[in-house]
């Protein structure tokens, strides 16, 4: 009786297996592990802008920045970056905007808190005024919180859209471009739309900065008045989104529904929830920006 054959091959092939298994399983912890600690730099990222912002106000009887970089930008100092590619703008430095229409009144005399930062690639609709990693910076750096920040990468969360140097937004009712966005709003008082920070009411509840994974146009955009969307929610995070409140802390948020998730992978605008979990989503936001929802829901308010 031989007690010693060996490995077979089926020995072999289940080994093979088994050692495959166990590196996929670390692979996935060290995966998830990297993830996690890419979402930490996020919230700490948020945290660190919205101490930056807060100093602002602080150093400025209370006044909210600028949270809409919509003005056509000044160029930046003469051999600061290499000269765009034909046909980009390179109107990128955060100047106050001209005060020609009540779009741009509501921001007499203010500097936003960055410039326009259009990445290449970042948002291929704007292709046309997308800027390189030097512009991009030219407008962080010339923006009104740099002084408070002085480093380009709490700009960016580690999740962000390759290219993109800017992934955070504030949102509209803090100092943004609120006025084309409060759709069917009834409430224009300070506590809706502050432009003070002691206007702000319930702060740890009032959102300041989103991470939409990339830089938007303006600020982000939230409707008040009504079941709709206007930016696509972000879905930077797993399916969630990363953001800051007035009183400093930052969270997580993970959307709820699918529906929520396909909005936002889909860059889908003015989108329209159907199922309760999907408005609930959609509710935490227009919450968190406006303090309250301005019309009668059509589910039940359940924001855990």
């Amino acid at each position: 009786m031989n007690a010693n054959k060996g490995f077979s091959r089926a020995d072999a092939i289940i080994t093979v297996a088994c050692v495959a298994f166990v590196l996929a399983q670390v692979g996935i912890i060290n995966a998830g592990g990297r993830d996690r600690s890419k979402r930490e730099v996020c919230l700490a990222n948020l945290r660190m802008l919205t101490v930056a912002w807060k100093a602002y106000a602080d150093d400025n009887a209370g006044k909210l920045v600028n949270g809409a970089p919509i003005a056509p930008g000044g160029s930046p100092p003469s051999g600061t970056c290499p000269a765009p590619p034909a046909g980009l703008s390179d109107q990128v430095r955060a100047i106050v905007p001209p005060i020609t229409s009540a779009f741009y009144s509501m921001h007499k005399d203010e500097l936003p808190w960055i410039g326009p930062a259009w990445a290449f690639g970042a948002e291929p609709w704007y292709s046309d005024r997308s800027q390189s990693e030097c512009l991009q910076k030219v407008a962080i750096d010339t923006g009104a919180l740099w002084k408070y920040t002085g480093d380009y990468n709490i700009y960016r969360c580690p999740f962000g859209k390759k290219d993109a140097i800017v992934t955070y937004s504030i949102i509209d009712s803090m100092n943004g471009k609120y006025k084309w966005n409060f759709q069917g709003g009834s409430d224009n008082s300070p506590t809706m739309m502050p432009k003070n920070i002691s206007q702000i009411k319930g702060a740890s509840g009032r959102i300041v900065f989103i991470d939409e994974g990339t830089v938007g146009m303006d600020s982000y955009a939230v409707y008040s008045g009504s079941e709709c969307w206007f930016d696509p929610p972000p879905v930077p995070h797993e399916n969630g989104t990363c953001v800051s409140f007035a009183d400093g802390h930052s969270v997580y948020h993970k959307w709820k529904a699918k529906e929520t998730i396909d909005f936002g992978s889909g860059d889908i605008y003015n989108a329209h929830p159907v199922t309760c979990n999907a408005l609930n989503d959609l509710y935490w936001v227009q919450i968190g920006c406006w303090g309250g929802l301005l019309y009668t829901p059509s589910c039940p308010v359940n924001l855990e």
